[in-house]
């Protein structure tokens, strides 16, 4: 009997545990991303955002600017960014900026189809993010299935399993 009560208990504790992991995967929004310098994405609206972000518009990815690339505009620091910090950014070979929409490994994105052919706006599926005066610690808009499907829903284009997932 007690054996029977520890084998229950212990397949209680296991569904409990599969239970919250899930939560954690599907309800609780991803991990802060904390950006190297405060970015202003509210001065930079008159640029398009492909000038900053290669590859929106004719490619699967949309890129990240190096720092290197920002500092072809902003030979000082900005205003609100100090001189080291400045400095430590704009010499970055590869992007300082931590990427806030990250998708599944199975998962199968293009821009390129979404931007470019579709003609969708960034805020789309980024919201507000480009009148945002200070960076944010996470994508404004929860981009999962169920956002995916209501907009193809909504702008009638397929919702057939293999064009997006591998």
């Amino acid at each position: 009997m007690i054996r029977l009560r520890a084998v229950v208990s212990g397949a209680g504790f296991v569904a409990v545990a599969l239970g919250v992991a899930a939560a954690w995967i599907l309800v609780l929004p991803p991990a802060a991303a904390f950006q190297p310098i405060e970015f202003n994405h509210a001065k930079h609206l008159p640029i398009a955002c492909a000038t900053c972000h290669t590859g929106v518009v004719d490619g699967a990815r949309a890129g990240l600017p190096t720092g290197l690339f920002c500092a072809k505009c902003h030979a000082t620091a900005p205003a609100a960014v100090g001189e080291d910090d400045w400095a430590r950014v704009a010499q970055a070979p590869a992007s300082p900026w931590v990427a806030l929409t990250r998708l599944p490994a199975h998962v199968r994105f293009s821009h390129e189809r979404h931007v470019g052919a579709a003609q969708l706006e960034c805020a789309s599926c980024h919201g507000d993010i480009g009148t945002r005066t200070a960076p944010v610690p996470r994508n404004p808009v929860r981009l999962d299935m169920s956002t995916c499907l209501a907009c193809h829903r909504r702008e009638n284009v397929t919702e057939d399993c293999a064009a997006c997932h591998r």
